[in-house]
């Protein structure tokens, strides 16, 4: 008998010291789980200083400043990292420093150079951080039917190579930083490394690791710096971590979060970098706290997150909440 009372308060024991504590520690990492909410907006619709008309993409440098992609102005315009207004560069046309067709904007790690993609124009164009021009390029010699290439966004690694998704051609592009061609990544398809609408890309700060947004497959690629699939995840629908046909826009932040816009569902949803879904945020319509076809999305080095709210014409500010 005495010994089935030491056995049981054994069994006790060992109940308390490795089960007690693994529930504990689930109930402390649920009650840790991030909320992405709402902060405040940037500009409104219109021409003037700090104002935009559909802008479609923007970037955020080390020191905080915003680049947004004023689309329906055909102009960069730049602020500080407490939105005030700094300066704007553009015009419209196909001269050095205009804009047709103006999709996306990325700016290197170190801060020191922006990049603008166009659709109509069918180039990259590269400026200092004050908007002179340096340089700019098209997709000839690229391969495959090079014509009819039409990246759609831009992304620059540690070392200044530049990628861009090639939508129609179902790759993506890599440049060196003057321009020069270096290579094409994937083929259309479904399978691990294929792209079927690729759209979205971002490149994390630890390792080079290539975030892309595979659209009509609905899912997120992950590929390391030397360009090899890793892993994916997402499938079609509206449930969390599931993606509609139009997710355009994806960031990474300094803890290798990834946050991936939806346009159709309206929505931002965040992941660790293994594709477990943490958090979103967003809804339909005009209000403060709500989105009309989101297109691209950055996150600042404090871990704020701006989304370009584009038929809104303005910016939305959000930031993470445990």
């Amino acid at each position: 008998m005495r010994k089935k009372i030491l056995f049981s308060v054994t069994i006790i024991s060992l109940f308390s010291i490795f089960i007690y504590p693994s529930i504990a520690n689930n109930l402390n990492l649920y009650a840790q789980e991030p909320e992405i909410t709402y902060k405040r907006q940037l500009g409104s619709k219109g021409s003037e200083n700090g104002q935009f008309r559909t802008p479609h993409s923007l970037a955020v440098d080390r020191f905080g400043y915003i680049y947004v992609g004023d689309t329906g102005n055909k102009r960069i315009e730049k602020f500080y990292s407490n939105g005030t207004f700094l300066k704007s560069w553009g015009s419209v046309g196909n001269n050095n420093g205009q804009f047709l067709g103006l999709h996306d904007v990325a700016v290197d790690p170190e801060g020191k150079f922006v990049y603008t993609l166009e659709l109509n124009n069918h180039r990259v164009q590269k400026f200092d951080s004050n908007g002179t021009y340096i340089t700019k390029w098209g997709f000839k010699g690229t391969g495959g039917r090079d014509v009819q290439r039409s990246p759609h966004q831009i992304a620059v690694n540690s070392l200044g190579i530049v990628y861009l998704t090639d939508r129609n051609g179902n790759q993506i592009l890599k440049f060196f930083p003057n321009g020069t061609f270096v290579k094409t990544i994937g083929s259309k398809g479904a399978g691990p490394g294929q792209f079927d609408g690729p759209h979205g890309i971002a490149i994390d700060s630890d390792n080079n690791d290539v975030y892309v947004t595979d659209m009509k497959n609905h899912r997120v690629q992950l590929f390391d710096s030397k360009d090899s699939f890793i892993r994916q995840w997402g499938s079609f629908g509206n449930s969390t971590g599931q993606f509609s046909e139009t997710a355009p826009g994806i960031a990474v932040d300094n803890k290798n979060n990834v946050f991936v816009i939806d346009k159709i569902n309206t929505r931002v949803q965040m992941f660790d970098n293994e594709g477990n879904y943490l958090a979103g945020w967003g809804s339909f319509g005009k209000g403060l706290e709500q989105l009309n076809q989101p297109e691209d999305i950055a996150i600042d080095g404090n871990g704020q997150i701006y989304v370009t709210d584009t038929r809104n014409s303005r910016i939305q500010i959000l930031e993470i909440k445990n």
